[in-house]
């Protein structure tokens, strides 16, 4: 009996499979610093950076912005989502060197920096993105629900609390590196 119902189980999620689909897009925003040498980068991020936030400045900053929209109607077991689209846009914003920068040192120094900064701001990223994607998976695995109304909850449900763990994991991650500063994202 239970391999039976194993079974059907089986055929139960294969055949109630939805149409997900995750859209994932990545871009890059850029602010121009003109520092003359290493020791003018610090202060050329300060007074460039857009990026302004409880009283601070920052060098680096990383948003991310998860959706999702589905469709649901009845079936033959209850109401089943016939297809759900999850969006995940995730926007880098990070500090450039100016053309008119020529002087070596303060190029390697900038380079050195700004190489740690851009990953870890991709760090922050790949949260917004793995969001999306473990939503997405979350949602595949969506059974018919007794009502519409309930299922539109459930769906709901997975999408926030799925969208407040990466939250969390971004603020512990920078937690964890003194906001990059243990990965080289730092420069004096």
């Amino acid at each position: 009996m239970r391999i039976f119902l194993s079974v059907s189980s089986a055929l139960l999620v294969f055949s109630f499979s939805i149409n997900a689909e995750t859209i994932e897009s990545v871009e890059y925003k850029y602010y121009e610093i003109s520092p003359r040498t290493p020791y003018e980068i610090k202060p050329e991020l300060m007074r460039r950076s857009p990026i302004r936030e409880g009283g601070g400045t920052f060098n680096g900053h990383t948003d991310w912005y998860v959706s999702w929209k589905y469709q649901s109607g009845p079936g033959p077991y209850g109401c089943q989502l016939n297809n759900i689209q999850t969006t995940v846009h995730v926007v880098h914003t990070l500090p450039v060197l100016s053309n008119y920068v020529t002087d070596k040192n303060t190029i390697e120094v900038f380079n050195k920096f700004n190489t740690a900064l851009t990953q870890h701001e991709k760090n922050h990223g790949n949260n917004g993105l793995a969001a999306a994607r473990e939503m997405d998976k979350l949602f595949n695995e969506i059974q018919p629900q007794p009502d519409c109304r309930q299922l539109s909850r459930m769906v709901d449900d997975i999408g926030n609390s799925t969208t407040q763990k990466y939250i969390y994991a971004d603020d512990e991650y920078d937690r964890t590196t003194n906001n990059g500063l243990t990965e080289g994202a730092v420069i004096y």
